[in-house]
């Protein structure tokens, strides 16, 4: 262990003697929610291709459970991740994001907007109790004394879009995880009022890459990257007013 820690020092020194700011070269390797990566994957992909062509991009998306361990454990040098508005810490805020109701196309509620008190009333498909998703939202609603009721916990986006869009269920996301269905109208998206659940979207990096000339370029990319999203309205959010 010790070895190794010697070995990492020595190749943090070389990158930074070696591997200018103008022009960082070098791997990193970013997780990212399966949510924010239907909206951030493509376009950072580009950005990093044409603004820092001598990085070679890694990226991992998963569901927030499995991406929280892997952060934990050194697996990656960066890692978009969910937080409370009260939990973000020393961690970036990339955007802040609103929970809305999914709803198959066709199906009420029909309304604009919904209370928390009236979530109780629609069968839900929702992820797993470790992740950061359900408990967000599931800290709210036991606050507020409401109920849900959650009929599937699935691990996977991509098949709770699924069900939702073929009616067999009702599901709690942010915006992001369905604007592709929902501007083809294939779901609909009802706002959860009284109160609204709000989550940020932060960015953290591995504290032992802190000093990488690359893992730095693209850390300073990322929020570029998501406020010009934002801002062109492809992905509904808003964005902290220092980024």
């Amino acid at each position: 262990e010790r070895g190794r820690s010697i070995l990492k020092e020595v190749q943090l020194t070389e990158a930074e003697l070696t591997n200018s700011v103008a022009a960082p070269s070098g791997e990193v390797i970013i997780g990212i929610p399966s949510g924010a990566a239907r909206v951030l994957s493509g376009p950072l992909i580009e950005s990093v291709r044409s603004e820092l062509p001598r990085i070679s991009l890694k990226m991992i998306e998963g569901m927030t459970g499995p991406l929280e361990e892997w952060m934990a454990a050194g697996r990656f040098n960066l890692a978009v991740l969910y937080r409370t508005t009260d939990s973000v810490g020393q961690m970036t805020v990339l955007a802040r994001e609103e929970f809305c109701l999914v709803v198959p196309p066709g199906q009420p509620p029909f309304e604009y907007s919904i209370p928390l008190a009236g979530l109780h009333a629609f069968p839900l498909a929702v992820p797993m109790r470790n992740n950061n998703v359900r408990r967000s939202v599931a800290d709210v609603v036991a606050q507020h004394g409401c109920v849900l009721d959650v009929r599937f916990e699935v691990d996977s986006l991509s098949t709770i879009i699924n069900m939702v869009m073929e009616g067999k269920a009702y599901s709690i996301l942010a915006p992001s995880a369905i604007q592709k269905e929902a501007s083809q109208g294939q779901v609909r998206t009802i706002k959860i009022v009284d109160p609204v659940i709000t989550r940020s979207v932060v960015l953290a990096v591995n504290p032992k890459d802190e000093r990488s000339p690359a893992v730095s370029a693209v850390r300073k990319l990322i929020p570029k990257v998501v406020k010009t999203l934002i801002e062109g309205r492809h992905w509904s959010a808003t964005v902290p007013d220092r980024v």
